[in-house]
C-alpha cells in the first residue's frame, strides 16, 4: 500500500487514518525490515522547520501521522486535507490487540525505569497473550557501550515493533540511527504514552481531547514546563503557516 502524503512546512505528511494507520504498521512488521512511523504535531512542526536534521529523518520515515488539531487547522489554512487526528493513547490498545492476535513480539524503550517496567506490566496483564520482547529506560548516552548493548538487546530479542517514548526529537534520533543496527522492527514514536498509560501522568479528560483543547489542559496543569511549547510555540507555527500559505506554489 502506498499512502499519500501531503507537503506542510517542508514535511511530508502522510494522509492516513487509523485503520490504514494500523494497517501499515502491520504490513511494515511482516516486511521484516526496519521501519520509523513518526508523528507530526506543532511542537514537531516547529522543532522540523528550525533543524532541517530532524525534518530529514521526518521525511525519510515510512509514515507521518498527524497528531494534532494544530496541523489539521494548519494544513486546512494551506487549502490541504489531512487524515484523521491519532495521538498513540488512543488507539495503542487496538495495535496490542492485533500484535497479540497475529503473534508479533513488541519491545519499549523510554522513560524512567520504574515506569517503563510498569507500562510494560500493565500492558502484559491487559493483553496476557502479548508477546513482549523487553524494555529499558531512556535515559541513555545515544553513542556509546550502553547504547550499543540495547540494540544488541532488541536483535537478539526478535522484536517486531519497538515503541520509543523518550521524547521530541530524542526519540526520533534515536530510532534513525538504531534501524541502521537492527535488522527488523517497526520503531513507533510515541512521547508520553508510558506514563499516561500507567497513570504516572494524567491526560486530560477525553472531551477535552477531543475538541482540540489537550494543549490547554496540558498548559494549566505544568505552565512553567509547557510555556514556551504552547505560549511561544503555536504563534510561531501558525505565523510559518501563513507565510507557507502565501509562499506555496499555486
Amino acid at each position: 500500500m502506498s499512502i499519500p502524503r501531503k507537503e506542510l512546512l517542508g514535511i511530508q505528511i502522510s494522509v492516513v487514518d487509523l485503520p490504514e494507520l494500523l494497517t501499515e504498521i502491520e504490513r511494515l512488521a511482516e516486511a521484516k525490515q526496519p521501519a520509523l512511523v513518526n508523528n507530526v504535531n506543532v511542537h514537531a512542526c516547529n522543532l522540523a522547520f528550525e533543524q532541517p536534521a530532524f525534518r530529514e529523518i521526518l521525511n525519510r520515515s515510512e509514515v507521518v501521522f498527524c497528531d494534532g488539531f494544530g496541523v489539521k487547522l494548519g494544513a486546512a489554512l494551506c487549502g490541504i486535507r489531512l487524515g484523521q487526528r491519532m495521538t498513540p493513547p488512543d488507539w495503542i490498545d487496538e495495535l496490542f490487540a492485533r500484535c497479540a492476535a497475529q503473534g508479533y513480539s513488541v519491545y519499549f524503550v523510554g522513560d524512567t525505569a520504574p515506569v517503563v517496567e510498569h507500562f510494560a506490566q500493565e500492558v502484559q496483564r491487559r493483553y496476557p497473550k502479548l508477546k513482549i520482547a523487553g524494555w529499558h529506560h531512556g535515559f541513555f548516552p545515544l553513542q556509546g557501550a550502553e547504547n550499543e548493548q540495547l540494540l544488541s538487546e532488541i536483535r537478539d530479542s526478535g522484536a517486531d515493533i519497538i515503541l520509543t517514548g523518550m521524547g521530541m526529537p530524542r526519540q526520533e534520533f534515536w530510532a534513525e540511527d538504531a534501524r541502521t543496527h537492527l535488522e527488523k522492527g517497526v520503531l513507533i514514536a510515541t512521547g508520553a504514552l508510558f506514563r499516561w498509560y500507567t497513570g504516572f501522568e494524567r491526560r486530560a479528560p477525553k472531551w477535552i481531547t477531543a475538541i482540540g483543547l489537550e494543549w490547554l489542559a496540558r498548559l494549566l496543569a505544568s505552565p512553567s514546563r509547557h510555556f514556551r511549547r504552547y505560549m511561544i510555540g503555536l504563534p510561531h507555527f501558525f505565523f510559518r503557516v501563513l507565510r507557507f500559505r502565501t509562499h506555496a506554489p499555486k
